[in-house]
């Protein structure tokens, strides 16, 4: 017995220090190092225990009271040295108590050690890019510690509130340069032929966000407006030239000045940096100072890469630098406030983008990117709240998920709703100036903002952040309101809900506008709570063709059911005019009506009815709605005889749009572009003819000659539709142009297109090609199969492959991996029958260790059983629906 079986530290140790010297050998694939770590005890203890991976080889640890900067005692006696595995501690246990020490006093503990650089992601690790042109293969080593795997690379205290200065140096090979946190106080040439590079000390950070790099890369460089602080871009030299990192210096500049004064604190450190990593397992990581990314979401080529990865590129540098101050500056105490990173990131990131580029709508965006998605996963039984206890590394890392970030994002936006911008940010601004360098919990950041305002943030705000879900306001025709718990699921059993001490009821801050008064009224008395079974809107009198919306702009996080006779007035106003809604709470309607069906609180005639206009609509946020809420009938019904109707109705409503934006995609607004993909790609889906003879046509262009010119926006279609119709041959060209190509969008492109093939032999291929870092990078192993299972023959294959190579996965990956996690939901969630069900309870009752996929494992079981009493309940209805609407 001892304090390691606490998965947490004990809080009676308090690091303050790392000195930490790293040397990446890119040579034997293997590095060592040193890391003296200064703390203090606040009680007696003969224990001191620190986190290191088991594949962290310790060579040498010595203890040492330190009173000022001299040694007064060397070699404070080890007894005994051990790991306890369960928690990844490494345990020293002394010969005499460590005791509360003096002023100017600390103990160090000093651990020699080694370790890979290879076959893993995370951690400090090599990566390797190949030279256009010339063919060579280079290496650099980059890192990723975040949430728990600093201690796979290093011994150190792996647990976010415990803020610590770094004091770093790397060796390395002279021809290399060095990155880290902080900027280079000296370079040392040793005599061995080795160069050392010094960084000076940091300010005190958790240390999850220590990054360190080695390479070859070369920079770009700005000045921020305020301090003048270098704002760098570094990547290999061949994209530098290519102008690949222009796009992300310029957004970096004009975001990183918009958030210094906005967040009303000036950045922290000396320098900021982005560097892209070749081989890289997350979308980005915010260490402080050292920004790494995914190639893909850091690179732009105006030739090469789509509108789509523009906006990616600009959200994604927009949100690793809101965290440049939410997540580094002040940090959640415990994984449990995620959110306090994320969920901060993800909504600030908008506001970030919203300057750099200021023609993108991109605040109506935040519907279809984060809210629409996100009400969807959080109407699930097994959904969980915001804020959620989690312990083991498995658990920590499953809660970076859609919650954290998107409803996080998403419950903020709100709250800005209902403060208003001034009171929000100035409570905001309050909450950064008083847990600067230090930690927080949502119970903090509620005081921080309250103490400017009249109304309770906490009983406001506790309800959506402490309880998981959100609720369905249900509206009479006389403007009464109530309220339930949405789930997606009908037959849901309740009594494996969660307990919430709100009793799944939320505090709605209601608007609305009517039919006869466009103007929004927000109903500021009619917070709904449990203690209220029901609200009166003031609606006043309403004719039969009258309506009223609420959730203007989908602000709130509800969804809105009205009455039969109302959403069959909304549905003959959509045919008869839609534009007097306007494009974002048409895609409200959608997204709600769409959703609401399947939970069986409309019919789906009043939920497609909603779609019978869709002939005459235009606007991206509404098509997009569309896709994402119709995709769960499309993905049920494609493999029963009602099929063909359903392809052919709605053939019908997209191809109007399809016509207009056509494929020319040089012209058109940013967002005309990204619709233009879109409506293309349904058309693609329900087989207009059309769509099919110019997709194929291109790729067949494409396929005879690598230089003709494919639209980057439009490109991924020709692929994917392209290969579905032609042979191993032009397979074969794809993927010797894929294993050639080294811009990263285009890549990904390719892959795409490969993994739609419906050819068995070619498909077994690919599967295999999976093991093959050559042909599929670690980073891209989970995308490669998740791809290859979206078609019809590819899901069966790769359902397959995954159950006989399932051990081989946990190995190389671990199974506390959020990817592999998430691998097996993602492709048997839409599975519909007892059989296919019968398949996936027997695999998890094989291999019943989850680890980070524990939730992802019950939720699926869960839409598969939905998913097979939706199957019995709705194919007759629609039918129906869609023979009378086809005239059948």
């Amino acid at each position: 017995t001892g304090p390691w079986q606490n998965y947490r530290l004990p809080e009676y140790i308090t690091p303050s220090h790392y000195r930490l010297t790293l040397h990446p050998n890119m040579t034997t694939d293997t590095y060592t190092g040193t890391n003296a770590m200064t703390f203090t005890v606040s009680q007696p203890t003969k224990y001191v225990l620190v986190h290191a991976d088991a594949q962290v080889a310790i060579h040498k640890v010595t203890l040492e009271h330190v009173v000022g900067g001299a040694t007064t005692y060397h070699g404070l006696k080890i007894v005994r040295e051990f790991r306890y595995p369960e928690f990844e501690y490494y345990v020293v246990e002394t010969d005499t108590m460590l005791t509360v020490l003096g002023d100017n006093e600390n103990y160090v503990l000093t651990m020699e050690f080694s370790s890979s650089l290879v076959l893993r992601i995370v951690g400090l690790y090599k990566s390797t890019y190949t030279v256009p042109g010339t063919g060579e293969e280079k290496a650099m080593v980059g890192s990723d510690m975040e949430p728990t795997d600093a201690r796979k690379a290093y011994p150190c205290f792996d647990e976010p509130a415990f803020k610590i200065r770094f004091t770093t140096t790397l060796v390395h090979e002279a021809h290399h340069n060095a990155l880290s946190n902080m900027d280079v106080d000296k370079v040392v040439d040793r005599s061995d032929g080795l160069t050392e590079t010094l960084f000076k000390e940091s300010v005190p950070m958790s240390t999850y966000l220590g990054c360190f790099a080695v390479s070859e890369f070369v920079s770009l460089e700005e000045k921020s407006a305020k301090n003048g602080i270098p704002l760098r871009v570094f990547v290999p030299p061949h994209q530098k030239d290519a102008g690949q990192a222009n796009y992300a210096l310029d957004v970096m500049k004009i975001v990183f000045d918009f958030f210094e004064e906005y967040f009303g604190m000036d950045y922290a450190l000396p320098k900021c940096d982005m560097i892209s990593i070749p081989n890289f397992g997350t979308g980005a990581m915010e260490n402080w100072g050292l920004i790494t990314y995914r190639e893909t979401n850091l690179l732009w080529d105006d030739r090469e890469s789509s509108t789509a990865n523009k906006q990616r590129v600009a959200a994604v540098i927009a949100h690793e630098l809101v965290h440049q101050w939410f997540g580094n500056v002040v940090t959640m105490k415990w994984w449990d406030n995620l959110w306090l990173n994320e969920g901060f990131a993800s909504y600030f990131e908008y506001l970030g983008q919203q300057v750099a580029e200021p023609t993108w709508q991109i605040m109506d965006q935040f519907l279809i990117q984060d809210i629409q998605p996100v009400l969807s996963f959080d109407s699930r039984i097994n959904s969980h709240p915001i804020v959620v206890n989690v312990s083991t590394p498995g658990q920590i890392t499953s809660v970076f998920d859609t919650i954290s970030y998107s409803k996080g994002a998403s419950i903020l936006r709100y709250m800005r709703e209902i403060l208003g911008e001034e009171a929000f940010m100035g409570g905001i601004r309050n909450y950064l100036r008083k847990h600067e360098y230090a930690n927080a919990d949502h119970h903090e950041l509620w005081r921080d903002v309250h103490t400017s305002l009249t109304i309770n943030i906490a009983d406001t705000m506790n309800p959506w952040v402490e309880q998981m879900g959100y609720p369905v306001l249900s509206v009479a025709n006389d403007g009464t309101v109530t309220q339930d718990h949405f789930l997606i699921d009908p037959n849901a059993d309740l009594s494996g809900r969660e307990p919430s001490a709100f009793n799944y009821k939320w505090n709605v801050d209601l608007a609305y506008y009517t039919s006869n008064d466009p103007t929004i009224t927000k109903a500021a008395t009619s917070k709904l709570y449990n203690v209220f079974p029901a609200k009166q809107l003031a609606i006043g009198t309403l004719n039969p063709n009258d309506y009223f919306k609420l959730n203007p702009g989908q602000q709130g996080y509800y969804r809105v059911n009205y009455e039969v006779s109302m959403w069959n007035t909304i549905s003959q106003q959509l045919l008869n005019d839609h534009t007097v809604f306007n494009e974002t709470d048409r895609s409200n309607l959608m997204d709600d009506a769409l959703t609401l069906a399947p939970a069986k609180k409309i019919t789906y005639p009043q939920a497609l009815n909603m779609t019978r206009y869709l002939d005459n609509e235009r606007g991206y946020l509404v098509w997009d709605a569309f896709s994402s809420g119709s995709s769960y009938i499309r993905i049920m019904l494609e493999s029963t005889l009602i099929y063909p109707d359903f392809q052919a109705y709605y053939r019908n409503k997209v191809k109007p749009a399809a016509d207009e934006l056509g494929w020319n995609a040089s012209v058109g607004t940013h967002v005309e572009k990204l619709n233009r993909a879109l409506c293309l790609g349904l058309a693609l889906r329900y087989g207009d003819v059309d769509a099919l003879a110019n997709a194929t046509d291109f790729f067949s262009q494409w396929i005879a000659d690598s230089s003709y010119y494919l639209y980057p926006d439009t490109r991924q279609l020709v692929y994917r539709y392209g290969i579905a119709d032609t042979g191993v041959a032009e397979w074969e060209t794809m993927l010797q142009r894929y294993l050639v190509e080294s811009v990263a969008t285009e890549r990904t492109n390719l892959m795409r297109g490969l993994t739609s093939t419906e050819d068995v032999t070619l498909i077994s291929r690919m599967l295999e090609y999976s093991k093959n870092e050559s042909i599929v990078r670690t980073q891209d192993f989970f995308n490669w199969i998740t791809y290859i299972s979206y078609s019809t023959t590819g899901n069966r294959m790769a359902w397959a492959w995954v159950q006989l190579n399932w051990e081989y996965m946990v190995a190389r990956f671990g199974i506390n991996d959020r990817n592999l996690g998430r691998l097996v939901p993602n492709i048997v969630s839409d599975y519909n029958t007892d059989v296919q069900l019968w398949e996936v309870e027997s695999f998890f009752a094989r291999y019943p260790e989850s680890g980070a996929g524990a939730s992802g494992r019950i939720s699926a079981v869960n839409e598969i059983n939905t998913n097979i009493q939706w199957m019995k309940e709705n194919q007759a209805v629609i039918a129906d629906w869609l023979a009378t609407e086809l005239g059948n």
